[in-house]
């Protein structure tokens, strides 16, 4: 499998070179910041410590609301990644938002959990928290701020969209894990680049 980020401005520029992670070295690709620079970490590097400083760029010394966006599926690797980047966020005073569901967003959740620090944490559910899975409910137990929008009468993917719309009214940066064929993730994505959001794009396959 092979792993490409790309990150845009708010007017779909792409701000920096695709990194491509091949099977005979897992790199974990750390988001840069403005001047367009990237910078890869090995298995070595990857200490929260070391993700603060990358991300020290993203922050330009003002606290941001972070939105983190992405699919159900992936693998426990990009789980571990998620769930030390929404850590490092929250460490370093940015509020993230999220949603419910496995994968990318429960991730985020345990990371924003570990930085003990529940003023820095929103979670907007599409529908209630009795529609999602047991281990998300049990998850959210633990979430001081949840947001039921309770579009339980609509599909999911439609009330995903709006869910969606509504956490990039909150936020100042987008990060979305998902596959080129995540419709509604893409959606979110030029939404955000429409609304001048800074937009980082990891592709998971």
């Amino acid at each position: 499998p092979q792993c490409h980020v790309a990150m845009h401005d708010g007017g779909g520029q792409r701000m920096t070179p695709e990194l491509r992670v091949d099977d005979a070295l897992i790199e974990k690709p750390v988001f840069g910041g403005g001047s367009g620079g990237t910078a890869v970490l090995d298995d070595s590097d990857f200490s929260v410590s070391t993700i603060l400083k990358q991300l020290e760029s993203i922050q330009q010394g003002t606290p941001k609301n972070i939105v983190i966006l992405g699919t159900r599926h992936c693998s426990l690797l990009h789980q571990q990644i998620i769930e030390l980047l929404s850590y490092a966020l929250v460490l370093s005073d940015n509020h993230l938002f999220t949603s419910g569901a496995t994968g990318t967003h429960a991730a985020a959740i345990r990371g924003a959990l570990r930085a003990n620090n529940q003023e820095l944490l929103t979670v907007i559910l599409p529908q209630t928290i009795k529609r999602q899975p047991r281990e998300i409910r049990e998850l959210l137990g633990q979430v001081n701020r949840v947001i039921e929008l309770g579009h339980s009468e609509l599909p999911l993917d439609a009330a995903s969209r709006i869910c969606n719309s509504e956490l990039l009214a909150k936020g100042d940066q987008l990060i979305v894990f998902a596959f080129h064929d995540s419709k509604t993730l893409r959606e979110t994505i030029e939404e955000a680049k429409s609304l001048s959001l800074l937009v980082t794009v990891l592709f998971l396959d």
